[in-house]
């Protein structure tokens, strides 16, 4: 079995994240990219994936970098799961306010034009490729029978319209979701596939 190595981060005389890996260079150069300076120290090596798990927790714990650090969960998650709480896995803190809560405005003009440049034409789904968008709108054009009653009253006072009622009816059939379906009839998704 692969050893199994702990390590810290520190910056500033202060542990800052636990980890643990089996790829030293690959970490080391993962956390140059991700995080501000720091210096990475290897703490100790394990064979036992159970064991290193525990201790990891045990240094978030001791060292508190789940709340004052850079940790973003309470450890343990990818060598052992027996034991993990997975609240907070993904960066949600409980009791920690994200910096843009209830600001509008927050990014400069600048900024925002340099996401939709980024997000431009990419596709953020592996369900589908260009095939299955191109046969999906070839079918919508085609106006097929729906099963629901268009131009219905729906809960929300809103008349269904025929594009409601094909997403409803053939979104299932394609593994998407309702709302995907009315994006990429619509051309609001998918927008580089004619």
């Amino acid at each position: 079995m692969k050893k199994i190595y702990l390590y810290h981060l520190k910056k500033n005389n202060s542990i800052k994240y636990v980890g643990l890996t089996i790829n030293i260079r690959a970490r080391m150069l993962y956390h140059k990219i991700e995080k501000p300076v720091h210096t990475f120290l290897i703490k100790n090596y394990y064979y036992d994936a159970k064991q290193a798990a525990l201790n990891e927790v045990k240094d978030i714990k001791k060292y508190n970098t789940y709340v004052n650090g850079w940790n973003k969960s309470k450890g343990g998650e990818n060598y052992y799961m027996g034991f993990v709480d997975r609240k907070g896995i993904g960066g949600v803190k409980k009791g920690q306010i994200p910096w843009n809560k209830g600001k509008k405005n927050c990014f400069s003009e600048e900024t925002i034009k340099r996401f939709k440049k980024i997000r431009k034409g990419k596709i953020h789904t592996s369900k589908l490729n260009e095939k299955i968008i191109k046969q999906i709108r070839m079918f919508y054009n085609k106006k097929p029978k729906v099963n629901f009653e268009i131009n219905k009253v729906m809960r929300n006072g809103k008349k269904m319209s025929y594009v409601q009622a094909f997403s409803k009816t053939y979104c299932k059939e394609y593994n998407i979701t309702m709302e995907n379906m009315k994006k990429i009839i619509l051309g609001r998704s998918w927008t580089n596939v004619n």
